[in-house]
């Protein structure tokens, strides 16, 4: 009789906090959930400083390495037949002005394809 007596107390108060301690669950479920959401954006937050960062640091690599460009063939090998005709060539076009085109399509080139990036990046197509 004490035992039964007992058992239904047990019962009574395990149905009077279930729902207490499913509340508590699920909380806890909710906060683990916002925190996993907030180190995913931080994460892409990341990724896309990353990504500004390199196309940046991109951007300044290519002006500079632009502006340091002198044309000039010392680190190719050509035999002595080819030089000369090489140089003749170079000259020819250094006169006309074609090395400044060259950098402007160069640079021209290089910002087509960085917002090729940008779109793609965003989602047109």
């Amino acid at each position: 009789m004490i035992s039964n007596l007992w058992e239904a107390l047990k019962q009574f108060v395990v149905a009077l906090f279930q729902p207490f301690l499913w509340l508590v669950t699920g909380f806890t479920y909710l906060l683990s959930k916002c925190f996993d959401i907030v180190v995913l954006v931080i994460q892409i937050l990341f990724g896309l400083f990353k990504l500004v960062g390199s196309v940046i640091a991109g951007v300044f690599n290519t002006f500079g390495q632009l502006l340091g460009f002198s044309g000039s063939t010392q680190y190719y090998y050509m035999p002595g037949a080819y030089q000369g005709g090489w140089n003749a060539v170079g000259d020819f076009l250094n006169q006309t002005g074609f090395n400044t085109i060259a950098v402007i399509m160069a640079v021209f080139i290089w910002l087509m394809t960085a917002y090729a990036i940008i779109k793609i990046a965003g989602g047109d197509k």
